[in-house]
């Protein structure tokens, strides 16, 4: 009982970390206007560089990577014993609060940092692996939508080696499951422009 009882305060606690919208409370104070009503309606960091620049896309990034990785180090807090389940419940419930915050109507970004910043608390070797292709493949497309996609598509798979050949626990390959699979959900838009050749360049 007292394990589904902290299971169940990390989660809320997590999907209230991950509704904080950085995004939308960053353009407002050094823009005075809504990410919302700007390029993508979204209020993550790559809508935000959009209208306030690179220096500010790599602050919001960072913000929202903070707020994943954040509600899995309180998870972990809530249980000394730091079970892999709550962590992982944790994980997607602050996803799931960046991409539906409850502070701007359920309204919010895609998710690639805060599911980010989660799993970098979780399993580092997974991001950093995926990083080493997303990034490059931004740069070289200069699609960041593409790099987002591909990057969320390949941390499950780098996650199911290193849990097999290495140890790890199999509830970070249920949250790389779920976390990808939320995120590539909301760049449903950039793949259907990506297919069509419209989508947005940096």
């Amino acid at each position: 009982m007292a394990t589904v009882a902290l299971a169940a305060l990390a989660t809320i606690i997590a999907y209230l970390i991950g509704s904080i919208p950085f995004g939308y409370l960053v353009t407002r104070v050094v823009r005075g206007v809504d990410v919302r009503q700007q390029g993508s309606g979204k209020t993550g960091a790559t809508n935000v560089r959009r209208i306030l620049g690179w220096k500010w896309f790599f602050f919001v990034l960072l913000l929202d990577a903070a707020k994943g990785a954040a509600a899995v180090l309180i998870a972990g807090w809530l249980d000394p014993s730091l079970n892999p389940w709550v962590q992982t419940i944790a994980g997607v419930a602050a996803v799931v609060g960046h991409s539906w915050p409850v502070y701007l109507r359920f309204r919010g970004g895609r998710g690639v940092a805060t599911g980010m910043g989660a799993m970098l608390v979780m399993l580092p070797q997974a991001i950093i692996i995926a990083a080493l292709v997303a990034v490059p493949l931004v740069v070289l497309s200069r699609y960041i939508s593409l790099g987002s996609v591909a990057g969320a598509a390949l941390v499950p798979a780098v996650t199911l080696v290193l849990v097999l050949f290495f140890g790890g626990p199999w509830a970070y390959l249920v949250y790389a499951g779920i976390a990808a699979a939320l995120v590539i959900a909301k760049h449903k838009d950039n793949i259907q422009r990506l297919m069509s050749g419209t989508e947005r360049r940096i």
